[in-house]
């Protein structure tokens, strides 16, 4: 009997270190399980939240959300393990020259913020909207991967732009998960 209490005794040990080592990491942000998104220099880009969409931490704190995407060979088949950071967004704004007062619309994953990636002549930049309820603007321009356009229209369901980040000079692709 005392056999098994001391046997019980020290496994219940071993699982507390076991569970404390397992918190141990040179980031205290990304346990060493953790699976990541790393950069073509082996920085930490970002978290996993699902198969595309990655959690960035901005310097100021913020976390967003940042799409990827394969990147394909010559015969268009996806490269195993690589991925590029994705565009195709659209930011609104006040301004007639796409350049002040940008608003991004929310994304449907709850509880991340309201974001867009954009194609820009020094890379893919993603624009972070502010957490809360969404406002109607009166929108001059709107930026797209083809460049800016001039609009006057009034739209709804807009976050102001917080933050923003370019994404492929920060994090250059190639980018892998580890």
């Amino acid at each position: 009997m005392q056999a098994r209490a001391l046997a019980a005794s020290i496994a219940v040990a071993i699982a507390a270190h076991g569970a404390a080592s397992a918190q141990d990491s040179a980031d205290p942000g990304f346990p060493e399980s953790a699976i990541v998104l790393l950069d073509s220099t082996g920085k930490v880009a970002a978290r996993v939240l699902n198969d595309t969409t990655m959690l960035v931490t901005l310097d100021n704190g913020v976390v967003a959300p940042a799409l990827i995407r394969p990147v394909y060979d010559t015969d268009g088949r996806a490269v195993s393990g690589l991925a590029i950071w994705q565009s195709g967004g659209s930011v609104l704004f006040t301004s007639a020259d796409c350049r002040m007062d940008g608003y991004v619309y929310s994304l449907p994953q709850a509880g991340v913020r309201a974001a867009a990636q954009v194609q820009t002549s020094a890379g893919v930049v993603l624009y972070v909207g502010a957490i809360g309820t969404a406002s109607t603007v009166v929108v001059r321009s709107i930026l797209y991967d083809t460049g800016c356009v001039q609009v006057t229209v009034r739209q709804n369901g807009l976050h102001p732009v917080v933050a923003t980040v370019n994404l492929s000079a920060t994090y250059p692709p190639p980018l892998s998960l580890q």
